[in-house]
């Protein structure tokens, strides 16, 4: 574990060098140290959630990790009785619980320094060492510092809360990079970890027949004198976390499964993944503020299920059918999630802060770095990097993503496509080579120039027309049926409508909570304009923002 022996007299006249010297020898010390220092900087400042509590989901995965006590106070994991979320969503919240319990701190402290390990784990561990497994080398020191300080701009509040979707995520590259191993423990590790991803977001499932497939290709590679002892281990990892699913299950609920039930109601057969389609079909974009939720309707979904008399999709093949028949509008609609998704403007899961300046900057950088990774994708010949384990691979990690596309998509359901798309604009984008080129082809480089425009104009525009979908929130978009909105921010019933609607919605864009489109009309929402005109505030209650 010992660092280069350097003198103080060659620290002193190139501590670069030094820094050089020991990243070489101990890179996984150096970037762990790094990510320590710049999260625990930003959280010691006051970044991330303050105050005492957890808000929304982040608030209920906490009461969750307090639920293993039955009546005598023991811990148990069969004391667990909830249908919707699987105990592991609970586990992952215990680092943050023990802190609370030791240090006596508030929430959102304890949940910065679990945070911090799993910070930790994901970009310093597993996303390096799962690039090596497949593309074989010494990982860039530079080209790495870039990714940590791109993932940062765009992710770094969420490590302040105690939600799933960062440590499922770590788990399940845990999982696949754990394959990339001989040794039959990792194999075991494997499975712990497979099973624990998928049982923490039941989405994850997904990705179980491509990490399947891996594990036979990476057992391919592997010695064969211990290949039946490492399938035993990965299913024994597997049964390991699955068996007490499946008592829960049978305890509380008489199911015989040893998968999440992910159901509102366990007594109803209605799934929140077919309910989800049908918000998915009704809503683009969801955010929520620390005060209320932000709804961006989807006007042309919304008219399709009133002229079909759907109020909830009954089945898949309901669903499956709506869709054959409009194949064009659900395409376009689900690509607009897609960048709805991708559209990353504040850099954690519920807004902590109104819109300010630096928003159009964020999207900016948000906008160039999605743009460098498509130009690479587009530009470079698969046969030149896809791979077979390469391609199970992102199987395995983008397959959750595109089932959440069809849904109420979050900016956090796509953080794996996410993550991938940064790294690979900070490992294979050379700004040198690409200004060699151009300046080689003055052609190519009005081409380039003209796409740039045209993609940074175009996000800009789609993410504006978005935005100018606000529907104010009572809870309808979600409901059985969406008629005109009025907006949970509105304390009382409407004067006229939907012009109260329209009179709320402005209400918070002067306060803040949501940017001024270009636009004021709101799609979707008959009656007056949007104006403050007769809008004294008086329904409106936002709140404080954080």
């Amino acid at each position: 574990m010992a660092l280069p022996s350097l003198s103080a007299t060659s620290f002193q006249s190139s501590p670069v060098t030094y820094l050089k010297l020991t990243y070489e020898k101990r890179p996984l010390i150096v970037r762990a140290l790094a990510v320590v220092a710049l999260y625990g900087l930003y959280f010691l400042l006051g970044g991330g959630l303050t105050g005492q509590r957890m808000p929304y989901d982040a608030g209920e995965y906490w009461e969750l990790a307090t639920s293993f006590r039955g009546p005598d106070r023991q811990f148990s994991l069969l004391t667990y009785h909830y249908a919707m979320r699987g105990y592991c969503a609970a586990l992952v919240q215990f680092p943050a619980l023990v802190v609370r319990l030791l240090t006596n701190s508030s929430m959102p402290v304890a949940a910065k320094t679990a945070g911090i390990g799993w910070a930790v784990l994901l970009m310093a561990w597993l996303l390096p060492a799962l690039w090596q497994s497949i593309k074989p080398g010494r990982l860039d020191g530079r080209r790495w510092l870039v990714f940590l300080l791109l993932s940062f701009a765009f992710w770094r509040d969420h490590f302040s809360f105690s939600l799933t979707d960062v440590p499922a995520l770590t788990l399940l590259l845990l999982a696949l990079w754990s394959l990339s191993r001989s040794a039959v423990v990792w194999w075991l590790v494997a499975g712990l970890s497979l099973a624990a991803a998928f049982n923490s977001r039941p989405v994850y499932l997904a990705s179980v027949v491509p990490a399947l497939g891996l594990a036979v290709w990476w057992s391919s590679q592997h010695p064969s004198r211990q290949r039946v002892g490492r399938w035993v281990a990965l299913l024994l990892g597997l049964a390991l976390v699955m068996s007490p699913q499946l008592r829960i299950n049978q305890l509380h609920f008489q199911r015989n499964t040893p998968f999440v039930l992910a159901r509102i109601d366990p007594k109803v057969d209605a799934y929140l993944y077919l309910q989800q389609l049908t918000w998915g079909t009704r809503i683009l974009r969801y955010d929520t503020s620390l005060e209320h939720r932000l709804f961006y309707a989807d006007p042309a979904g919304v008219a399709l299920l009133r002229a079909k008399g759907i109020g909830q999709y009954a089945s898949y093949a309901e669903y499956l059918g709506v869709v054959a028949r409009h194949p064009l509008n659900f395409a376009f609609r689900y690509l607009r999630h897609l960048f709805n998704g991708l559209d990353v403007q504040q850099p954690a899961p519920y807004l902590l802060r109104s819109y300010g300046w630096e928003t159009p900057w964020v999207q900016l950088l948000n906008y160039s770095a999605l743009g460098i990774a498509l130009g690479l994708i587009l530009l470079t010949p698969p046969r030149r990097w896809l791979t077979l384990p390469r391609a199970l691979l992102l199987l395995a990690i983008l397959i959750p993503c595109l089932a959440s596309v069809p849904t109420a998509i979050e900016v956090r359901f796509l953080l794996p496509l996410h993550l991938l798309l940064l790294w690979l604009t900070a490992f294979c984008f050379s700004p040198s080579r690409c200004r060699l080129a151009l300046a080689a082809s003055p052609r190519q480089a009005l081409v380039m120039l003209l796409a740039a425009v045209v993609w940074l104009g175009g996000c800009f525009w789609l993410s504006a027309a978005t935005f100018r979908n606000l529907a104010p929130d009572t809870g309808e978009l979600l409901a059985l049926y969406a008629p005109p909105y009025l907006p949970a921010v509105c304390s009382t019933p409407p004067r006229s409508g939907a012009g109260n609607a329209a009179c709320c919605r402005s209400e918070a864009i002067r306060t803040g909570w949501i940017r001024a489109p270009q636009s004021q009309g709101l799609i979707g929402v008959e009656g007056p304009a949007a104006t403050t005109s007769g809008c004294s505030g008086q329904n409106f209650s936002p709140g404080t923002p954080a």
